[in-house]
């Protein structure tokens, strides 16, 4: 341990442990945190003397108090890793944020991969929006990097304010907290007698007692007392009189510098100071001497640091109102030049600038918005002139997408009410939804459509009318039964095709699938998503709003494989962006398909996960997603009953729309109010299920409704939904957009049929459950074997071991005796799910490469006979080399040269040793695929060991590779689409 730490003999241990976990493969993350002064900087100073020791590359970011660019701690640590941040300065803030993101996941992997690493982060507490935004991205990656991730904070409440609170509790169980408590009485001691020499006893109490242990206050009180002279107890009133009597010993153009570094932050680029004082660089060095020679400040190449930020706040606070006032103009004057607006403006009003630093906090607050930093842009736009509409019009859309929802619909609906320029209500109220395509729009809102009526026959025919008449048509749906909403969806579409806007057209489009919504327009809806995704280009916030649209409605044609990867697009692109606003789908989706698939932990997680995002983005949509996916995973695990307060609570907003009469009956029939869902049913049958609106929700509502009565025993009920749902046997039950998955319209009508008596109930019963089948929902399957038994048709079960192999997109979900586990999407996957479908069945490598993959003639051996000679020869030196090795170096390059040669001999003989042909096409396929399913095994290997073990023993590759398990096996296979090879879904040996 480094002498000059003192006390930390455990949390030093636990961290190098983690270096040893960082060592194995696996990377770290710690969260260092206590008061100011208790020595978190000194123990990350020492974890990274032993991390350099160790060859790591240590990386430091650190965060300052002041206003400056957003990730700037980031900024730091990789500009140490050599990997620069370079936000862009494209208009749409949503895809710059993802591309910057997915530049340092690149990077970061890439730059660990050369050399492990640790990332220092200092003092979090004072991290703004964006740097703790990447905090969380960041904390994701660490499993697969080999880095240790340090960070500092404070952990008191006046000091953290409540972003940082709870990026810090958000932080994942696996993250190893240490929080530093002030030092016992014999490191106090040991503290002392470093600076003292040596100490007494009683001396030692006196300060401890006085300090609480805590080491900065230990180390400035006896240095105090040294200077005097005496190891008396009597101390100066409080460690900031402390540090202003060391300060008043500094000569006076030292403490200038200090005063004006103080100004300028805790951590100041020497240049920036040089200019602020006046002063050249190296006269600045010299007079900085003093400051570290009195351990006030620390000085590298570039930058000056306190040497602990109660320095820097005491100098500040001594500062008077005149020159504290001068050196923050003098900042923000050399700042401008330097394009930091942020800097500007926090430096023009402290002091007291007012005009100036509204200027510059206008530009800030738009710099942060085009770099997705909308938790600053927030902050700036509070310091802008608020009196301008327009202002006040970009704070609220900024708190809109920053997770306010609330707050930011208020501020917009504030500034259209107190405007009649049509322009500016019709922007604002789009606004309110989350932009132009209404990603988030509050159909309850009644205020909305009359402020856009009021306005929008005013507005010219150009693009933004088409988005408010788009928005209008959306408005009126809850009140508008009739023809109203659909005329003005197909004049918003009119409207942009005629403008020619991409964005406008995007937003006019899927006003429409809203409208136009229901079973009876699904095919068109899967047309008009996939027409938004194609023009959608550039801007992420309408690509992910089709992608929307397009998922629910292939949900409801049962088209997993497709759906399955629209979603694995919609979260590779949103989770970076870490906005609540958007991520709160992924695992809705999520715990959707593992639901239907009976991986009953894995949606739990996934409800859980939804319910922080849902708060988070403070999204009413959301909330009902979650209740429709808590209320699904209550149903199948039979615990309805217990759920009877909650669901009571969401459903009691609309007790009067028909709409919801279905699931309000069959969740009360479920959870035990039994005369409460006969009276809805029954209320239903009276007044007709016409009332109940035929849009999204249709299917689900009747669906519900019918099962319902089928429950309660209320055949006319029964009747009136089947020949309702009838026409739509071959559509599925999607509850909302995606927040369950109940089954195909067949089981419901199955189940009807069955209740009614019927015959049709068997037919439509397997059909169901052959759909369920196909569709790999085990969960549905149980469901629907379970209504044939009823009708007398028994289950038929598969022999021996059952396997499922499922493209998500990005990656494949693979379940082998009752364990789950999911892998990165390869060719050798692909490879897989080919000879999985084929058991016992050889698969030539052509075909597993695809068609027309493979050509050229043979171009030879590989290595010819003097070559093959040479080889050899050299392979019999390096084992008489490596015997008589003594040096570990040495000895270790002989055996990656003697492995090497091997591998090349190996590869250059075939059969009976038989020279290989170089251009042979078969033997470059064969190399090819043998190596990337030896690779994909590995992967499954990792995460699945009995199912790595299991393809490792049955997978055989050369120029046919087949699949020949021991024993009896079926596997499912769900390909990705347009895998090569890969028609079958389900393949069996016997």
């Amino acid at each position: 341990m480094p002498e000059r730490v003192v006390g930390r003999t455990r949390e030093l241990s636990t961290l190098t442990g983690l270096l040893d976990e960082v060592e194995r493969g696996r990377g770290q993350g710690a969260l260092l945190i206590g008061d100011a002064g208790i020595g978190k900087s000194t123990v990350a100073a020492a974890l990274a003397d032993v991390a350099r020791g160790r060859r790591y590359a240590v990386a430091w970011g650190r965060c300052p108090e002041t206003e400056t660019l957003p990730y700037w701690p980031w900024r730091q640590a990789f500009r140490a890793l050599d990997l620069p941040i370079a936000p862009t300065d494209e208009a749409d803030t949503v895809l710059a944020r993802t591309s910057m993101y997915a530049a340092v996941a690149d990077q970061l992997g890439s730059a660990t991969a050369e050399q492990p690493a640790v990332i220092i982060l200092e003092d979090v507490h004072l991290a703004d929006g964006s740097a703790l935004a990447l905090l969380r991205f960041v904390v994701g990656l660490l499993p697969e990097l080999p880095c240790l991730l340090l960070v500092t904070s404070r952990d008191n409440a006046v000091d953290v304010p409540e972003p940082a609170a709870e990026a810090l509790r958000a932080l994942p169980p696996s993250f190893v907290r240490l929080p530093l408590a002030g030092l016992d009485r014999a490191a106090t001691g040991e503290l002392v007698a470093q600076v003292l020499g040596s100490t007494d006893s009683a001396y030692t109490d006196a300060v401890h007692a006085r300090t609480g242990g805590n080491p900065f206050f230990v180390q400035e009180l006896a240095r105090w007392h040294a200077a005097r002279g005496t190891t008396s107890t009597e101390t100066p009133v409080g460690v900031r009189q402390v540090l202003e009597r060391r300060l008043a010993r500094l000569e006076q153009h030292t403490y200038d510098v200090l005063a004006a570094a103080a100004v300028l932050g805790e951590d100041v680029e020497l240049d920036l100071l040089a200019a602020v004082v006046d002063m050249p660089r190296a006269d600045l060095l010299v007079v900085l001497g003093d400051a570290v020679a009195a351990r006030l400040a620390e000085v590298d190449a570039e930058r000056v640091r306190f040497a602990h930020s109660l320095v820097r706040e005491v100098v500040h606070a001594g500062l008077g109102v005149h020159q504290r006032s001068a050196l923050h103009l003098r900042a923000a004057e050399l700042l401008a030049d330097r394009n930091d607006a942020g800097q500007v403006a926090a430096h023009c009003r402290e002091a007291g600038a007012v005009e100036r630093s509204r200027e510059f906090a206008l530009v800030a607050a738009r710099e942060a918005q085009r770099q997705s930093g909308y938790e600053q842009a927030v902050r700036f736009y509070r310091w802008a002139d608020l009196d301008d509409p327009v202002v006040r019009l970009e704070l609220g859309a900024a708190q809109v997408l920053a997770g306010e929802l609330a707050a930011g619909r208020e501020t917009l609906r504030a500034v259209a009410r107190a405007t009649d320029d049509p322009e500016l209500v019709a922007r604002a109220v789009l606004a309110m939804g989350g932009g132009v395509g209404g990603f988030e729009v509050d159909l309850g809102d009644e205020e909305q459509t009359s402020l856009l009526e009021r306005v929008v026959a005013r507005l010219p025919d150009d693009a933004l009318k088409a988005a408010a008449v788009a928005r209008l048509a959306l408005a009126r749906i809850p009140t508008d039964r009739g023809d109203g909403p659909r005329q003005l969806a197909d004049e918003s579409v009119r409207l942009a095709r005629a403008a020619g806007d991409p964005r406008a057209e995007v937003a006019a489009l899927a006003a429409w699938c809203d409208v136009f919504s229901g079973p009876d327009h699904v095919a068109e809806r899967i047309a008009a998503a996939e027409r938004m995704l194609s023009i959608a280009t550039g801007d992420l916030a309408l690509v992910l709003l089709a992608r929307r649209l397009l998922v629910v409605a292939l949900l409801e044609q049962g088209r997993f494989v497709e759906a399955d990867v629209q979603i694995a697009a919609y979260a590779r692109a949103v989770l970076p962006l870490r906005l609540p606003l958007y991520s709160w789908l992924v695992p809705i989706w999520h715990g959707m398909r593992a639901l239907m698939s009976g991986r009953l932990e894995t949606a739990a997680s996934c409800i859980a996960q939804a319910t922080q995002l849902a708060d988070d983005a403070d999204s009413p949509n959301a909330r009902l997603m979650v209740f429709a996916l808590r209320a699904a995973h209550a149903d199948l695990t039979g615990v309805v009953e217990e759920l009877r307060t909650y669901v009571e609570t969401v459903m009691r907003p609309f007790v009067n729309n028909p709409m919801v009469d279905g699931p309000s009956a069959y969740y009360f029939a479920r959870s035990g109010s039994r005369a409460v869902a006969r009276g809805i049913a029954r209320r239903r049958v009276r007044d007709g299920l016409d009332a109940i609106p035929r849009d999204a929700e249709w299917l689900e509502s009747l669906a519900f409704l019918g099962e319902a009565a089928r429950v309660l025993g209320e055949p006319e009920a029964a009747r009136l939904v089947y020949d309702a749902l009838t026409p739509y046997a071959g559509l599925w039950v999607i509850d909302g957009i995606g927040g369950a998955c109940l089954g195909t319209v067949s089981l419901f009508l199955g189940r009807l049929a069955a209740q009614l008596g019927r015959p049709e109930a068997r037919r439509l019963l397997e059909d169901a459950l052959e759909a369920h089948r196909t569709a790999g929902a085990e969960a549905l399957v149980a469901e629907t074997e379970k209504a044939l038994a009823e009708v007398g048709v028994p289950p038929v079960r598969a022999v021996g071991d059952v396997g499922e192999l499922r493209c998500l997109g990005a990656s494949w979900e693979t379940t082998w005796r009752g364990v789950t586990a999911h892998v990165p999407d390869s060719k050798g996957i692909r490879d897989l799910a080919a000879l999985l479908v084929r058991p016992r069945n050889p698969v030539s490598v052509l075909d597993l490469s695809g068609p027309g993959r493979v050509r050229g003639a043979d171009l030879g051996p590989v290595l010819d006979q003097q070559a093959r000679t040479a080889y050899r020869r050299r392979l019999l030196d390096l084992e008489e080399e490596l015997a008589e090795a003594t040096d570990p170096v040495r000895a270790e390059r002989l055996r990656d040269e003697r492995d090497f040669l091997a591998r090349e001999l190996a590869g250059a003989l075939g059969l009976g040793g038989r020279a290989r042909s170089a251009g042979d096409p078969v033997e470059r396929s064969r190399k090819a695929v043998s190596m990337r399913i030896g690779v994909a095994v590995k992967a499954i290997e990792r995460v699945h060991p009995a199912l790595g073990r299991h393809l490792r023993a049955s997978v055989r590759t050369g120029r046919q590779c087949v699949y020949e398990p021991e024993d009896d096996v079926t596997w499912h296979c769900q390909p990705a689409p347009g895998a090569s090879g890969v028609t079958p879904i389900q393949g069996r040996a016997t």
